[in-house]
């Protein structure tokens, strides 16, 4: 799934177990609701629905109801006749894609918070970007989401390949997986023992595997893996390449660095939120610059290893799903009163 995917499974889950009791309506999956397929996007085509009739969201009687937006969510135009929230994943303007519509996209975008009573934003840079469009910042709260890492046991646990670099993603060009397999070739090239691989699925699939068996086994693509064995990709891995065009927050990076891993990634908004101090990162389109931060990372072992703990630290500190939810309640809550 994609991130919005993954935020609503982990938040429901954590929501349910605190006592709240959840109904989902999602374009597919176990909560999947039909609707007409007009444009051929289905968060379009669901959202026209919704826009239409609001009756399958307010069957249940619910007390609030919590809407995924963004490039890739939903546009309700709507005001509902229960508290509504909105989560805003990054938005339009952030987004490098849909430069044709962008404009139209944004007024909707715009709309649909407007209506909302409370807008809930992944990071401080998608806050930023939501009061930009007009929101007023009084109805923008920071809401962080939290991370799940599968619980693998300490003699199951890969041990750390020094000199293995993993991308993590949907393989679509936002998300930068050429750039990626570019830059761990340049470090195989440069540092014997150095070696690359890649995960995920999406429309460069085709390419990304030709690209990586043309390598001679620099860099390998072990396309769509299981949540556990992702994870288990984390653990062998002493980076985690992100060069991405833009993120609303980075949910590999939290990953990533959860499991101990350095983030190297293109310097944009949501990354900077997420990596701060605890990753590298490098201007947007540098791949010599991801390649060079690599290798600086493999040669310094003592100093990456120090990066890597304290990643680690902080996220586990920080970063929850349960104090995710326990946010999240305290807001419905306030707006039930």
């Amino acid at each position: 799934m994609g991130g919005q995917g993954v935020y609503a499974r982990e938040l429901r889950g954590a929501l349910t177990d605190r006592g709240i009791r959840i109904t989902s309506r999602t374009g597919h999956g176990e909560y999947a609701v039909r609707y007409p397929r007009i444009t051929g996007r289905g968060h379009l085509d669901m959202s026209i629905a919704l826009n239409l009739s609001v009756s399958s969201m307010l069957a249940v009687k619910p007390d609030v109801v919590h809407i995924s937006g963004g490039p890739g969510g939903i546009q309700l135009l709507r005001r509902l006749p229960v508290p509504t929230v909105y989560t805003a994943h990054h938005t339009h303007s952030q987004s490098p894609g849909w430069r044709h519509v962008r404009r139209i996209f944004e007024q909707l975008e715009r709309r649909s918070y407007q209506v909302a009573d409370v807008v809930a934003a992944v990071s401080p840079s998608t806050a930023q970007a939501v009061v930009a469009m007009g929101v007023p910042s009084s109805k923008v709260k920071v809401i962080a989401p939290g991370i799940r890492i599968g619980e693998i046991a300490p003699d199951d646990q890969p041990e750390r390949e020094e000199g293995r670099i993993l991308f993590v993603g949907r393989l679509e060009l936002s998300k930068g997986p050429l750039d990626a397999l570019a830059a761990m070739e340049l470090v195989a090239t440069a540092l014997r023992g150095s070696r690359g691989a890649i995960v995920g699925g999406g429309s460069l699939d085709r390419h990304i595997r030709e690209a990586a068996a043309a390598t001679s086994g620099r860099v390998h693509y072990l396309g769509a893996l299981s949540d556990d064995e992702v994870v288990r990709e984390y653990f062998r891995a002493q980076i985690v390449l992100m060069p991405s065009a833009f993120e609303g927050l980075g949910m590999v990076a939290l990953e990533a660095m959860a499991c101990g891993a350095i983030v190297v990634g293109y310097d944009v908004e949501g990354l900077r939120d997420t990596i701060g101090p605890y990753g590298k990162l490098v201007p947007h389109g540098d791949v010599a610059g991801l390649a060079r931060a690599c290798e600086e990372l493999i040669k310094d072992q003592h100093a990456t290893s120090e990066l890597a703990q304290r990643a680690r630290e902080q996220v586990h500190r920080d970063r929850s799903w349960g104090r995710c939810a326990e946010h999240f309640e305290q807001l419905y809550r306030q707006l039930l009163t």
